[in-house]
């Protein structure tokens, strides 16, 4: 299945869930609550949540709603067969061949048996922190701060050509700041493909500026987590700009 199919035409809102944050009634709990606001996915992945966890907190949030479940693994070992899509990634501005096609050799067998859809992915980890995200220290990536436009103009071009069906620009769980604006608008206007922005977006108005610079998706998940009323505000926010 294409994003495209899941896009529906307009801007759109994904709730992430980490398993390793999240006890399966919790994790059911927030994505009943994602879909009764209006979100339209849930991603489910963590930095080390392994097979077990992941199938239990995925079974948990298709038994609590029914919104496409999308897993967001940063290993193989966060594949479960209970979800509906996988985001079939390759951390672009990965420095260890690990992130790039490693666990996605790994993984790949499983996946074929498990009939999970595949959406490949390009995904492009930006530094807006003082001090590095987890996913900057655990993917071991090529620093692309938030002057390095063209650098990342250049990783994301890079995943569009290699056939990926999205990118995601992603500023990494409890960044300080969101991807900048400028840099999401420069990259939107460079590729054809859908792009998911993520990280350090914590209220509404940092979203829709997000969202006019061109992001066709919005990914929350920490304020999610930590706040549920500011996630239906935030998924407001994208409807609203939706419906515009």
């Amino acid at each position: 299945m294409d994003l495209q199919d899941i896009l529906k035409g307009g801007k759109t809102h994904f709730t992430l869930i980490d398993p390793d944050n999240q006890s399966p009634g919790n994790a059911g709990e927030l994505a009943a609550k994602a879909e009764e606001y209006g979100s339209d996915a849930i991603m489910v992945g963590g930095s080390t949540a392994g097979n077990e966890v992941t199938d239990t907190v995925t079974k948990a949030i298709r038994r609590s709603c029914n919104l496409p479940t999308i897993l967001f693994p940063s290993t193989a070992a966060g594949v479960s067969a209970h979800a509906d899509h996988i985001f079939w990634m390759m951390l672009m501005n990965s420095k260890n061949r690990r992130f790039l096609v490693g666990e996605q050799m790994k993984a790949a067998p499983h996946l074929k048996k498990m009939g999970v859809d595949p959406i490949p992915m390009g995904y492009v980890v930006i530094s807006t922190s003082r001090e590095p995200t987890t996913v900057e220290k655990v993917g071991e990536v090529d620093r692309i701060g938030e002057e390095d436009i063209d650098k990342a103009v250049a990783y994301s071009l890079t995943a569009e050509y290699y056939g990926m069906s999205c990118v995601y620009l992603e500023a990494g769980s409890g960044a300080d700041k969101p991807v900048p604006v400028e840099m999401v608008r420069t990259v939107r206007g460079e590729i054809s493909v859908p792009l998911i922005v993520g990280g350090g977006m914590r209220t509404p108005d940092s979203v829709v500026e997000v969202v006019e610079a061109g992001a066709d998706v919005i990914v929350t998940g920490t304020i999610a987590e930590r706040d549920p009323m500011m996630l239906a505000r935030i998924i407001s926010a994208v409807k609203a700009y939706q419906s515009v």
